[in-house]
């Protein structure tokens, strides 16, 4: 399957050289040259094949042979090819003409030239990483899962021997569309009903725009729109999740089935958000996933498809769950990734992360090897790490950064009401990787549903004495932030129906106008510069976090949480 992709990428990719010539072929044609031959370079995008960190950029060349040579059915499907990619050009320029808005002192769209159209697509705007100064813990020591990540008193430049911090920036193009707020990240949506399901058939069709391209503050795993979606609930039947039909009750008590997974999938991946991540430890997602990427339609997006990531545990708990030995040394991160691919049915992933393994049988260096031969394999194009301390992943980043590879992920937990990794986003930053940050609801804590008025979370009480997941006395000191994130959702809502006016009509882009405390929970993590990483598994969930694309936080927005937090104790 991953073959067929990749031949579709390369197709759209030599796409626009075969249109550039398209006039110098009409020309031979014309004079019957007996003996012409063109040749072409086009350099591919970066992105589509396995990266390195080398200045040059590969390249490919089309050799095209005589049109004198085709039969008039030659010539004639050629042409009928031409014409389709040159349409279907077409199309892709009006989505994005439709779906942005030149600054308020420039013309209306249509009254722009199409050079003034492509210099307002060439625009750059950049974010920048910030740095401080951390410690972490001790190298390959054994130790607990509750190892210190971060300690002050130490400049994270000391973590590197070498004395080399990567510079935090990008190697690929720019220009990527802009949205409506803040940070101006904007995105895409379907008409919704008011129940969250897909609006009627004839609608608009879904779009595929990636809002955060032109970012500058990350590396080489560049993740469309910053936003992900986990597997982790997927099969679990103490998550709801029930094998055969449902009927409406059983979903609105929170019940989901293989096809609501596959729907909230496919509409996930059609409008903007294509990384999802799994692990071996949950076969039923791995199986899931592979049937998912195999049937579902991917929009806008097929020619890439999801951007599939999966987990090499940590080797003492697989010990356990298995009941076998610990894995250890090089050949086992590989042998584990290559049965990953297999029985997600592709032959690579596109990000592989090892789970910190508190003590690792072979040592650092085993653990680098693994992750280089992973990548030389071709088994993942970048690798990355869970839950790892900083002393350990600045290490492993030196290990790879050695050999021309690095670091690409970090995972750990991070959201609204647990902020304790705060540090490590930074130091992440600084590493020149791209945190990733899972639990970003902290278990339904940040979405301010639950308060010390509404304990249950506006939920029929399940009897006397019930007051809800949490403790009175704990939501009593976060009531101060959940109003402050009450008012900030109807403080955006106003902003994005403000800006969504200076549109003309039939111009604005479909963006959520109703913001949920959910979604500036999910959007607050973004805004920190990580990537939200949340549990998915109907519709409904999809589309709430499709609503956060389309808007951010602004700075003075994102202050005024950290404020409540501090005054709250978070």
């Amino acid at each position: 399957m991953m073959f067929g992709r990749s031949a579709l990428s390369i197709l759209a990719v030599t796409s626009t050289a075969i249109i550039t010539v398209t006039t110098a072929l009409s020309l031979h044609h014309h004079h019957h040259h007996p003996s012409h031959h063109t040749t072409i370079t086009t350099a591919t995008r970066h992105n589509n094949n396995r990266r390195c960190y080398t200045s040059s950029s590969s390249s490919t060349i089309l050799h095209l042979g005589d049109r004198d040579d085709m039969s008039d059915y030659g010539r004639t499907k050629q042409n009928s090819e031409l014409d389709s990619l040159v349409s279907k050009r077409d199309q892709i320029r009006q989505a994005r003409i439709a779906n942005t808005k030149p600054d308020d002192d420039t013309p209306s769209i249509k009254e722009m030239s199409d050079e003034e159209i492509q210099a307002m697509f060439a625009k750059k705007n950049g974010g920048g990483g910030g740095s401080s100064s951390i410690d972490g813990g001790d190298g390959d020591a054994p130790g607990g899962e509750e190892e210190a990540i971060i300690d002050s008193g130490l400049a994270i430049d000391d973590l590197f021997s070498n004395d080399y911090i990567p510079e935090f920036k990008t190697k690929r193009s720019g220009g990527g569309s802009r949205g409506l707020s803040g940070g101006e990240s904007g995105g895409v949506l379907g008409e919704l009903t008011a129940e969250g399901e897909e609006g009627e058939e004839g609608g608009p069709k879904a779009l595929f725009v990636d809002w955060t391209e032109d970012y500058e503050d990350e590396n080489e795993f560049h993740i469309p729109n910053r936003l992900g979606f986990s597997t982790e609930d997927w099969g679990n039947g103490k998550a709801g999740f029930v094998s055969g039909k449902l009927k409406k009750k059983d979903r609105k008590m929170g019940k989901f089935n293989k096809t609501d997974l596959k729907k909230a999938y496919e509409k996930l991946q059609q409008n903007g958000i294509s990384f999802v991540t799994a692990t071996e430890n949950n076969p039923f997602a791995e199986a899931f996933l592979k049937k998912f990427m195999d049937e579902c339609d991917h929009g806008d997006n097929s020619d890439i498809g999801a951007l599939a990531s999966s987990t090499y545990p940590n080797p003492w708990k697989h010990a356990l769950k298995s009941r076998s030995l610990p894995r250890r040394g090089a050949k086992a991160i590989i042998d584990a990734a290559e049965a990953t691919c297999d029985r997600m049915g592709i032959s690579s992933m596109t990000l592989y992360q090892v789970q910190n393994p508190w003590y690792y049988i072979g040592g650092s260096t085993a653990l680098a090897d693994g992750l280089l031969d992973v990548i030389s394999d071709d088994h993942s194009r970048y690798v990355g790490c869970i839950d790892m301390s900083l002393s350990k992943l600045a290490k492993l980043q030196r290990k790879l950064r050695a050999q021309g590879e690095f670091v690409a992920t970090d995972q750990f937990e991070f959201s609204l009401t647990n902020r304790k990794s705060m540090g490590m986003i930074e130091a992440c930053k600084k590493l020149g990787i791209t945190p990733v940050c899972n639990n970003v609801l902290d278990g339904g804590l940040a979405t301010g549903r639950y308060t010390s008025t509404n304990p249950t979370g506006g939920e029929v009480s399940k009897g006397e004495g019930d007051t809800g997941p949490y403790p009175v006395r704990k939501l009593e000191k976060l009531d101060a932030l959940f109003k402050v994130q009450d008012n900030l959702r109807e403080k955006v809502n106003r902003r994005i129906g403000d800006r969504l006016m200076k549109y003309e009509s039939g111009q604005a882009p479909k963006i959520n106008r109703d913001i949920t405390t959910t979604q500036i929970a999910i959007n607050y993590v973004r805004a920190k510069g990580a990537v939200p990483l949340v549990s998915v598994t109907n519709v409904k969930m999809a589309n709430e976090l499709l609503g956060c694309l389309g808007w951010d936080l602004t700075e003075e927005e994102v202050e005024e949480l950290d404020k409540a937090c501090k005054s709250s104790g978070v």
